[in-house]
């Protein structure tokens, strides 16, 4: 049954199935957001894609276009995401679509396709189709293979080249999903604000202790406290010159949506890093950095996208770095010289 955060009101997510491996069992996955959809032991329901089309037409695994998809699947209703199906299942098919004839084979209306397309971050379903059509070219022989397809009998070369591969994609893909715009602003937030409080709690807690780490090498304020409760009390502590830097894969971590909402109502800036356009987490954020990974099974998904993450605090870091060089260089050289120090 529906249920709003009484904190503070927000759109609700709907169940939906996420794309992994085409052709493969159905899966649980682990989001913990409300939903208009049904869910099984609070988790939402996790359908694989279908088989590509008689015509022999591939289904996507990588690029553009699957990658903003994956990032906006949990704000889609039921009969926009037929259509999405679709287009990861039968990509080449589709180009050569109307949004009519896409909507009749989905079974849903026209006015949705478009409106799923936009909600994907394109203009429409023409804008959707040419980023399809550049993916479609860039596509070679050698395609992503996904965590499911391993088994006790798998080679280890195969393994170490299947992870690789996704954390190689989950980078790739995060240049098609990050929000310029919102990365120029939450720039600007972190150089002015005063104090800074990075959290991040479960597989997540690494890229926000490693964020704070490095930008308080440039002589940030910072706190990164690993407890809960230390967290949420180092939020109370916020006020409108702060910023609060907020890290969950699923965008819905109980813990560290209650330390951004309370970051939010003490008037601190709110960046939010995570791997779903419109999770709870990034409804509430002033800037959202959404980047994540292919579905690769076995719960991998979160570490693929833990690499995205650390890649976005890398760019945070650099980018402060750049906005005053001879400040930032006084301060790394004092790392460096602590560095010297603690080596042998």
């Amino acid at each position: 049954m529906p249920a709003g955060h009484a904190s503070r009101p927000r759109p609700m997510a709907t169940a939906v199935p996420l794309i992994g491996a085409i052709g493969q069992r159905s899966s649980l996955y682990p989001l913990r957001w409300h939903s208009r959809g049904g869910t099984v032991g609070g988790r939402v329901t996790v359908q694989r894609g279908k088989e590509p089309s008689a015509g022999g037409s591939e289904p996507l695994t990588s690029g553009a276009v699957l990658a903003k998809i994956r990032a906006a699947a949990p704000s889609l209703v039921p009969s926009a995401w037929r259509a999405m199906e679709v287009i990861i299942a039968d990509p080449e098919a589709v180009i050569g679509y109307a949004a009519a004839d896409l909507a009749a084979r989905a079974d849903t209306a026209a006015s949705t396709v478009v409106r799923a397309c936009q909600q994907a971050g394109f203009q429409g379903f023409q804008d959707l189709k040419l980023a399809l059509v550049r993916d479609l070219a860039l596509r070679g022989t050698d395609q992503l293979v996904y965590a499911d397809r391993l088994d006790s009998e798998s080679d280890p070369a195969d393994v170490l080249r299947t992870m690789l591969g996704a954390s190689s994609q989950a980078l790739a893909d995060a240049m098609t999903t990050v929000d310029p715009v919102a990365f120029a602003g939450a720039l600007e937030a972190l150089r002015t604000r005063t104090r800074v409080l990075v959290v991040g709690n479960g597989q997540s807690s690494a890229p926000a202790h490693d964020a704070g780490y490095r930008l308080q090498a440039l002589g940030l304020a910072i706190s990164a406290p690993a407890d809960a409760l230390a967290q949420h009390l180092s939020a109370r502590q916020l006020d409108d010159t702060s910023a609060c830097i907020a890290v969950s894969h699923t965008g819905a971590t109980r813990e560290t949506l209650l330390v951004a909402e309370t970051a939010r109502a003490r008037g601190a800036y709110v960046v939010a890093v995570t791997s779903f356009q419109h999770s709870p987490l990034a409804d509430l954020a002033d800037a959202a950095l959404v980047a994540g990974s292919p579905k690769q099974g076995f719960r991998l998904e979160a570490t693929a996208s833990r690499l995205a993450h650390l890649a976005i605090m890398d760019a945070l870091f650099v980018g402060l770095a750049l906005k005053d060089p001879a400040r930032s260089t006084a301060y790394l050289d004092a790392m460096a010289d602590v560095t010297a120090e603690h080596t042998m």
